[in-house]
C-alpha cells in the first residue's frame, strides 16, 4: 500500500469477462500515471456486476496480471458483485421519487416502431405492461441540456430526452445496468477522478444524469483514445484480443507508454516494470494525449 498526500482517487475497473488485453492495460496504465504524477491514489474495482457474463478465474487473472506490471493498487480491490443492497437502495429511492416506470420493450418491438438512433420513444410510459410480461425500468430523463468538460476530448454536450430518451437502470434479468452501479460504486469509493476509454464517453452523460438525480458529486473526466486493430475495430474480449499476461512484460510496458505519446527511450529496455513506470510517471502529462476517438494499435 501507498500512503500518498493527495486528494486525487482515481480507479481502474475492468470486467471480467475475459483476461486483459493490450488496449485494457493501455487504459489502466494511463489512469495509474495520471494518479501517480498527481500525488494520489490509485484503485482497483471488478466490475462483475453481470453474473451471466463475469467469471471470477478471470478476477484473479486480471488482478495478477497488474501484478505483472507492478501496478499497484492502494486499497482493497472492490468488488461490484457485494453491492448489492447499495444498488436496491438507490433503485427504490428513485422508484418512490416517481422517476422510474416498468418497460417490457423488446429490441425486436424498438426495431418494429422504427425507433430512429436508438432513441427511446417512451411507449412504456404511455402505455402499461401487460401482467404477465418480464419488464425492466426506465429512468425518466429531463430534455436540460448536460455538459461534460472532458479533460482530454474537451467539452461536449447531450440533450437525453432528444438524443437517448428514458434508459434502462434495471434490467429484465434482474440484473442492475452499469450507470446506476458505477456512479454508486465511484461516489462509495470516494473517487475523484476518472480516466478511461473515448468508448465511454457518450454514457458519460448519463452517469452525470443519475448523479444529479441521486445527489451525488460529479469526478472529473478524461477519455483518452481506446485502441484499435488494423480492421478499424476497437481491441475488446469480444473480438479475442490476446492476453497480455502472456506477453513479455517489460516490452509491452515500453509498447503502450509509446501508444501514449511518452516516447520511451531504447535503453528502458534494461529497467525494471517499477523503474519504468517510475519513467514514465516524471514524464506523465495529459497534454500529450490527443483528443481523438480510437489510435491504431502498432506492435513494436
Amino acid at each position: 500500500m501507498v500512503n500518498l498526500n493527495s486528494s486525487y482517487r482515481g480507479r481502474f475497473a475492468p470486467s471480467p469477462t475475459g483476461p486483459l488485453h493490450f488496449g485494457s492495460l493501455y487504459t489502466a496504465i494511463a489512469s495509474f500515471l495520471q494518479a501517480r504524477s498527481n500525488k494520489g491514489q490509485w484503485l482497483v474495482r471488478i466490475d462483475d456486476l453481470d453474473p451471466f457474463r463475469s467469471k471470477e478465474e478471470y478476477s484473479t487473472l486480471i488482478l495478477k496480471t497488474l501484478e505483472q506490471y507492478s501496478l499497484t493498487w492502494d486499497e482493497d480491490v472492490f468488488y461490484q458483485s457485494s453491492r448489492q443492497e447499495a444498488y436496491r437502495h438507490a433503485l427504490n429511492d428513485l422508484n418512490q421519487r416517481q422517476l422510474l416506470y416498468p418497460c417490457q420493450c423488446s429490441r425486436k418491438d424498438l426495431a418494429k416502431r422504427l425507433i430512429k438512433n436508438n432513441i427511446y420513444d417512451g411507449y412504456c410510459l404511455n402505455n402499461k405492461p401487460t401482467a404477465d410480461a418480464a419488464t425492466s425500468l426506465r429512468i425518466k430523463v429531463s430534455s436540460e441540456r448536460i455538459t461534460l468538460k472532458d479533460l482530454v476530448q474537451g467539452t461536449s454536450q447531450q440533450n437525453l430526452a432528444k438524443q437517448l430518451g428514458d434508459f434502462v437502470i434495471f434490467r429484465k434479468d434482474h440484473v442492475y445496468a452499469y450507470h446506476l452501479a458505477v456512479v454508486l460504486d465511484d461516489h462509495e469509493q470516494n473517487i475523484s477522478d476518472i480516466l478511461r476509454g473515448y468508448d465511454l464517453l457518450d454514457s458519460t452523460f448519463r452517469q452525470i444524469y443519475l448523479q444529479q438525480q441521486l445527489q451525488i458529486a460529479t469526478p472529473s473526466y478524461a477519455h483518452i483514445p481506446v485502441i484499435s486493430g488494423a480492421d478499424g475495430a476497437k481491441l475488446s474480449k469480444q473480438t479475442f484480443a490476446s492476453d497480455v499476461s502472456l506477453a513479455p512484460v517489460r516490452e509491452t510496458l515500453i509498447n503502450a507508454l509509446a501508444h501514449l505519446n511518452l516516447n520511451p527511450p531504447k535503453e528502458l529496455i534494461a529497467s525494471t516494470p517499477t523503474e519504468i513506470l517510475d519513467w514514465a510517471t516524471n514524464q506523465w502529462s495529459l497534454d500529450k494525449i490527443q483528443a481523438k476517438d480510437s489510435i491504431l494499435l502498432q506492435m513494436n
